[in-house]
């Protein structure tokens, strides 16, 4: 690799904060400000059994669709990673998102109405042609792994590169390819803060029977979910592309 593609690689940049800062935060304002002007909104919100209303459902789709495609356009160019087990590790990531994006719309269930099959239906909790109700609530535990990998890989690897004396990832290696960027801290806290929320207000007070407070903070969280997942793969092929300009070069 000459200087100059050298130079250009350690410029490597993330895409704007503007987008990864405020994007998610927009779900939140939807939500406030359909509550304030319609009184019917609440009613759609959420998925309602053969209504395909669900805002938050939709939107949660509507992220992680792209970022599929961004995912699979980066494992297209992992020729430019410093490991072969990073292609490997894109491809599930991007396969995980697939399957997170068809569940979320329950692979098109939600749109087009059609019955669910009688042997899926009897051990959905939801009565939807999806797997993730069928778990027995266990659910809720691989979205809480992911939370937790989201917190990890955002807040605390950060925390202790700061402050417990572990060296930074150096540009271009492997680690720093595998961990998440800052992209992804805006919206672990706002996904963090929305469970948080969610137990001080619908479990342990009463303001889940005032406006706003009666939101459903789990399916916004999910949201929140969504936008991280999307954030990682897209500032994957963001950033790959650029490395591989500059491999090139």
């Amino acid at each position: 690799m000459t200087n100059n593609s050298m130079a250009k690689y350690e410029t490597l940049k993330d895409f704007p904060k503007l987008y990864w800062q405020w994007i998610p935060l927009l779900m939140l304002v939807v939500m406030v400000v359909g509550r304030t002007i319609f009184p019917d909104w609440k009613d759609y919100e959420y998925y309602i059994e053969s209504e395909a209303r669900g805002i938050v459902e939709n939107a949660a789709f509507v992220i992680l669709a792209p970022g599929v495609v961004f995912g699979f356009l980066a494992w297209r160019m992992r020729d430019a990673l410093p490991s072969k087990y990073l292609g490997y590790w894109l491809m599930l990531c991007t396969i995980a998102v697939f399957i997170a994006a068809g569940e979320e719309a329950s692979w098109g269930q939600h749109w087009f109405q059609w019955a669910t099959p009688e042997s899926l239906a009897a051990i959905n909790d939801h009565n939807e042609t999806n797997f993730h109700n069928t778990l027995n609530g266990h659910d809720t535990t691989i979205k809480s792994i992911i939370m937790v990998g989201m917190a990890i890989g955002t807040i605390v690897i950060p925390l202790v590169i700061r402050f417990g004396g572990m060296a930074k990832p150096a540009l271009g290696s492997s680690l720093y390819w595998l961990f998440p960027t800052v992209v992804g801290l805006p919206v672990t806290i706002y996904c963090l803060s929305s469970r948080i929320i969610r137990q001080l207000f619908q479990k342990w007070t009463r303001l889940d029977e005032y406006m706003y407070f009666d939101m459903d903070f789990n399916e916004l969280s999910e949201f929140f979910v969504a936008c991280f997942l999307f954030f990682y793969l897209f500032s994957f092929w963001y950033r790959l592309r650029q490395a591989k300009a500059a491999k090139v070069a």
